[in-house]
């Protein structure tokens, strides 16, 4: 049986269904239940690694339901939102990219602030691994790369029913260089550079009195982060490249059909990084089960029905009329 568009299109509806709005489901809950543990408890807001994967967080919480689920229901459901309103198409790939990026470079920060609290240098942890530090570094960030991404409201437009990419230099230069720099060569970079300074500076001193537990924990949390941040970083980079070189390449409906499902495909694995977050911080972290299960037991404590004496609350009283 040949490989058709039908085919393909039918393989990239199937994929949203079954496996893209479940993660956004479970990803935007598991964001806000972040959110919600590493701001209840003050020793996880003086941790500035903490801070970082916080803002991380609340990003993943803005991205999954606002951004991702946009195209979700273009793919899955035939819901052409941004492909039929120009404004519409603008905003979703401005915040696309810009959103994700930012979400992507805070676990980068917080590899890089756990190479910093390593070190052996007093002064070195206190200038780069402060609280101070981390809120200017995330603000700096977001600041950062929205500008960064704001001249892609001007390089998109509607095409044949279609939100897409406009031909121009800003256009290569974003798929070329951009693209491909923010989202697979700088993270692995920061991460390569920071994991083997992290390595070299616990090596070098093993009785470090800043190797407490939480310190260890949260390092368990961000380092199978960074693994997947790696991995599915270089297929995005890779098409993003491969979308521009072949722009002008005339494509039969086979071939855009079969382009289209790699790109869902790519997008569903890139998007690990927002959906494992909270379930691996879980699963390797035995401070955040601890305080999952009080907030949970505290959810169903609330939501208890406590029994009440119904002969001391079924009574009224009768007032005299004057």
């Amino acid at each position: 049986m040949p490989f058709t568009a039908a085919t393909a299109d039918a393989m990239s509806r199937w994929l949203n269904y079954l496996i893209a709005l479940p993660m956004v489901i479970f990803g935007t809950i598991g964001g806000i239940l972040t959110i919600i543990i590493f701001t209840r408890q003050s020793y996880f807001l003086r941790n500035p690694t903490i801070q970082y994967l916080l803002a991380g967080a609340v990003m993943t919480a803005l991205h999954l339901p606002s951004v991702y689920l946009q195209g979700i229901l273009v793919d899955g459901f035939g819901l052409g939102i941004y492909n039929t309103n120009i404004i519409v198409c603008r905003e979703h790939h401005y915040l696309f990219y810009s959103t994700t990026v930012a979400t992507i470079s805070f676990p980068c920060w917080a590899a890089f602030d756990q190479y910093i609290s390593t070190s052996r240098d007093a002064t070195v942890r206190r200038r780069w691994s402060s609280i101070r530090m981390t809120r200017f570094a995330i603000v700096g960030t977001i600041i950062f790369w929205s500008i960064v991404y704001f001249p892609i409201i001007f390089m998109v437009s509607n095409a044949s029913g279609l939100c897409a990419f406009i031909e121009s230099p800003l256009s290569r230069m974003n798929d070329y260089f951009v693209t491909p720099v923010a989202y697979t060569i700088a993270p692995l970079a920061v991460i390569v550079v920071c994991t083997r300074g992290i390595i070299r500076n616990l090596q070098s001193d093993r009785g470090h009195n800043h190797n407490n537990n939480l310190k260890i924990q949260v390092r368990r949390m961000l380092i199978p982060q960074l693994i997947i941040l790696s991995i599915s970083g270089i297929p995005f980079g890779l098409y993003s490249i491969y979308t521009q070189a072949t722009s002008k390449t005339y494509k039969s409906v086979d071939r855009l059909a079969i382009e289209h499902l790699f790109q869902t495909i790519i997008r569903l694995f890139y998007h690990l990084n927002f959906v494992c977050t909270f379930y691996t911080y879980l699963y390797r972290s035995k401070e955040m089960r601890k305080n999952f299960k009080r907030l949970m037991y505290g959810l169903i404590r609330r939501n208890q029905i406590e029994p009440t004496d119904m002969s001391q609350n079924n009574t009224f009283i009768l007032n005299t009329l004057r």
